[in-house]
């Protein structure tokens, strides 16, 4: 199921912000990069690089397994925050690698 669209960071310009502004946390997978938001719900934007998942179709399915992560259960109760999420080393095989660690850095964040 895909992230409600006020749940979405979609344009440039907040991307942009979040990458000038944010604060930034490591996994072994993952980069989080989080700025505090006034809006009272978060906003999350991911980025799958074509340089480590070649195929569309494999990028666009862990853009989909991240939100599943998050959504329906967590997001109500995480904070205000604008996040960006950046796979930043090559896909393994085992999808479910990315799951576990997108849930240790948002552990690490205290995001849940």
């Amino acid at each position: 199921m895909a992230l409600p669209t006020k749940n979405r960071l979609k344009n440039k310009k907040d991307f942009d912000a979040v990458f000038k502004k944010g604060k930034a946390l490591n996994g072994s997978f993952l980069f989080l990069k989080a700025l505090p938001s006034s809006r009272g719900y978060p906003r999350f934007g991911f980025i799958v690089a074509a340089k480590f998942a070649p195929k569309a179709v494999l990028r666009n399915k862990v853009r989909r397994l991240l939100a599943d992560v998050i959504w329906p259960d967590r997001l109500p109760n995480m904070p205000s925050c604008d996040t960006v999420v950046v796979v930043t080393k090559k896909i393994p095989a085992d999808i479910s690698v990315i799951r576990d660690d997108f849930v240790a850095t948002l552990r690490q964040a205290r995001f849940i």
